[in-house]
């Protein structure tokens, strides 16, 4: 493990040894009181499972109270469950199931997400053709509860290859769904887990913290669906402002690691993108009736923001806040 990483905050993930055969693919499914999707979300795996001496499916699970495991015991391919004895938050759950995890790549797939078939062997082209990344990922689409889509990612590139100066983008802003991610296991073992002081966004913090030392491939291409819904953790962490704080917080992380010369060049599209990202937010909040939230996000907003445009768009979506409410 790097040295600067090896603290309380990011968990030691050990190289595996002593196996004659391993796996491939390592499926690592964390779940957290999300049964009623979990169904669709290894329906998507095992329709491309190829084996167990290529994949193995791991769920592990933060004591939910609305028992996975029988979702689990529906399909007769292998999966391995795991309940954790008490909840222990997103990032200690993730760090468990990479610890079992013994394949060479590892998929870090939430229990209410889901791939498009043919999103292994894509991402397995993706390593062969550039055996120098070690972090492979697709073009996103976000879907509702119903799977209806609401969104897509950012096309990062009109053809797949090695992103140059990606850490420049990624500590810019989020440009990367959870599904569509897939890390080799060495990246963890080099970095160790997600930062434990984060509550929100810890998936963006370790993309930027890889990013600095490891090369990532993109394929505009789609194979991977962020579900967005009223229960999940991003839509819960932007009531009252919850999330505002962490964006502060992993900008802080951030300086300790970046280059400095990188920082320099990204602060200013760092500030703007955070600006987009929380003025979004208004409406929902308005239409929430959450006035908290919007006190928050609104402070922050004025922190980060230095465009007049986007002062001009949050006093038009303040004067109209009469069109949000329902």
């Amino acid at each position: 493990m790097i040295d600067k990483f090896n603290d309380s905050y990011r968990e030691a993930i050990k190289k595996v040894e002593g196996l004659t055969h391993r796996p491939l693919w390592s499926v690592v499914i964390p779940t957290y009181n999300c049964a009623t999707y979990l169904r669709q979300t290894l329906k998507s795996v095992v329709k491309q499972f190829p084996g167990n001496q290529l994949m193995e499916i791991i769920v592990v699970d933060d004591f939910s109270t609305d028992d996975p495991e029988l979702v689990v015991k529906e399909f007769t391919v292998p999966i391995t469950f795991f309940k954790q004895p008490q909840n222990v938050g997103k990032s200690k759950n993730y760090v468990t199931g990479i610890k079992m995890a013994r394949g060479e790549y590892v998929h870090l797939l939430h229990g209410d997400d889901m791939v498009k078939f043919g999103f292994y062997s894509k991402m397995g082209d993706l390593f062969h053709s550039y055996p120098e990344a070690s972090a492979a990922f697709c073009h996103c689409q976000y879907v509702d509860e119903n799977n209806q889509i609401i969104g897509q990612t950012e096309l990062l590139a009109s053809s797949e290859g090695i992103l140059d100066d990606f850490n420049e983008t990624i500590a810019t802003w989020q440009q990367i769904q959870p599904p569509s991610i897939v890390f080799k296991r060495i990246v963890y073992e080099s970095l160790g887990g997600y930062d434990s002081r984060l509550k929100y966004m810890e998936d963006w913090e370790f993309y930027v913290r890889a990013s600095v030392y490891f090369k990532f491939v993109y394929t505009p291409k789609t194979f991977a669906y962020y579900r967005i819904f009223e229960g999940n953790s991003s839509t819960q962490s932007i009531k009252g402002g919850k999330r505002v704080g962490t964006i502060f917080q992993v900008f802080e992380i951030m300086e300790k690691y970046l280059p400095t010369s990188i920082l320099q060049r990204i602060r200013r599209g760092r500030n703007k993108s955070a600006s987009v990202y929380l003025l979004n937010y208004i409406p929902y909040l308005m239409n929430a009736r959450d006035l908290k939230g919007l006190v928050v996000v609104s402070k922050a907003f004025f922190k980060c923001n230095r465009d007049f445009r986007l002062w001009g768009r949050w006093l038009r979506f303040i004067l109209q806040y009469k069109k949000f409410l329902k």
